[in-house]
């Protein structure tokens, strides 16, 4: 039985298999076990994953029932994605993978470094060739997505139909900034970040004290304090561990269900969320968590009146506002 109860669609996400976080094959298929009993039968994965890729192929992921989507790399990528470079791609991933074919092949990120229309045309030969199900993006700016869809209908090309972006409690902007563009086209949306890289699990005095991922020393530290340390945000944090208090809930829990239950995501168009955690309680407590269902009315709208209080200071993603203005992490 899915752990949704409106049909949120709930997506692993491949990027903690990796040797650098302890994983083998074996441990992979013991989570792909756990997942299976949950109804979780999608893996979300990227050529820029480090080894995610291999581990998934030597567990068998894929001939074990599981749909499993990745990323060429596009602009996070040391190589361009030229369309040859696209077709090379998807073939070093499928061999990784042990597969023949992936549901959603998506560009990781935009590649201005070649014509856009090259990258498309490589993706069109590889969608007709059955070696990608569907085509996806992810990190796009609003008016990149519309530029894609315009190059796809204006050459006969395979239109978008899933992307991946920034979605939270405290990064909202998609939905008056890209929804409408994707609604238009049929577009299903995969929310990752759905606790906003760790902030929203955090108290003001973490972020103070520059615990985990909030490390001003560290690569990511330092754009994670960027994004997030700021007054609204911090102030925001406070009435967000009040208010899961309040409902005897942790904040991740919080965060979580307000994402699934009260945000734009709607799962009869095929949205979903992203959910990952090397550590097998926090896997095991969020999922225990969606399976309660929506939150109260009351908490729903408390959730609306906190986000008017970031607005003016939120991302729409950690690529379009820090990996670009700064060149790199």
């Amino acid at each position: 039985m899915a752990p949704t109860t409106n049909n949120v669609k709930i997506i692993f996400g491949g990027a903690i298999f990796s040797t650098q976080y302890g994983f083998d094959a074996d441990k992979v298929s013991e989570v792909l076990s756990w997942l299976e009993k949950e109804g979780i039968k999608t893996i979300d994965s990227s050529e820029v994953y480090g080894d995610s890729e291999e581990l998934l192929g030597t567990a068998n992921a894929a001939g074990k029932g599981f749909t499993v989507d990745t990323k060429i790399g596009g602009g996070l990528a040391r190589l361009e994605s030229s369309g040859q470079r696209v077709v090379e791609a998807v073939e070093e991933s499928l061999k990784k993978l042990n597969t023949d074919a992936v549901d959603v092949y998506f560009i990781h990120a935009p590649d201005k470094r070649v014509p856009l229309i090259d990258t498309l045309r490589g993706i069109t030969q590889i969608y007709k060739e059955g070696k990608i199900k569907r085509f996806g993006l992810s990190n796009f700016a609003p008016a990149e997505v519309e530029e894609v869809c315009q190059l796809a209908l204006e050459n006969d090309f395979v239109l978008p139909s899933v992307y991946e972006g920034n979605y939270n409690a405290v990064g909202r902007r998609v939905e008056t900034e890209l929804f409408p563009i994707l609604r238009r086209y049929k577009i299903a949306f995969y929310a990752y970040s759905p606790i906003a890289g760790g902030f929203l699990t955090k108290t003001p005095e973490d972020i103070a004290n520059a615990k985990g991922r909030f490390d001003p020393k560290m690569i990511f530290g330092k754009m994670m304090n960027t994004l997030y340390n700021k007054s609204s945000m911090l102030e925001f944090l406070t009435e967000f561990g009040k208010l899961a208090a309040q409902e005897g809930i942790s904040q991740a829990e919080l965060a979580y269900r307000w994402i699934v239950y009260h945000s734009h995501l709607d799962g009869e168009l095929g949205d979903g969320i992203i959910v990952g955690s090397r550590f097998g309680d926090q896997l095991t407590a969020t999922i225990e968590g969606l399976k309660k269902g929506p939150l109260s009315e009351a908490v729903a709208e408390r959730m609306d009146e906190l986000w008017k209080g970031v607005e003016k200071d939120s991302i729409l993603d950690n690529w379009n506002d820090y990996i670009l203005k700064n060149g790199g992490l």
